[in-house]
């Protein structure tokens, strides 16, 4: 785009959040009254607050007692981990994929 010619800007006044992080993805998705983020078939929740579940279109969660997690099915990996030690993340899957290949990045 540097040497573009028909390139324009236009002013806006609108949020902005780096959705680098499965915490601001949390903070932007619609939350169920105990503050649970849900993508997938359908779950069922009891006694869970604040966490963020991501499953495939075809599967279901059941869940009970949870509280401040992660829960990620990419399809080929699961992963549970505590919310505030999200950071840890990219360090484990990198882990993981050393150990077992890059199917499971």
């Amino acid at each position: 785009m540097e040497k573009a010619d028909n390139v324009y800007t236009i002013t806006g006044d609108f949020g902005w959040s780096d959705l680098g992080t499965w915490a601001s993805l949390h903070e932007v998705m619609e939350k169920d009254l105990n503050s649970n983020t849900f993508s997938g078939k359908a779950s069922v929740l009891e006694d869970t607050q604040n966490c963020l579940i991501q499953l495939p279109n075809q599967k279901i969660a059941v869940v009970k007692g949870l509280s401040n997690f992660i829960v990620v099915d990419d399809g080929h990996v699961l992963l549970i981990y505590p919310k505030p030690m999200e950071q840890e993340i990219k360090k484990i899957s990198n882990a993981v994929v050393a150990k077992l290949g890059s199917d499971y990045q």
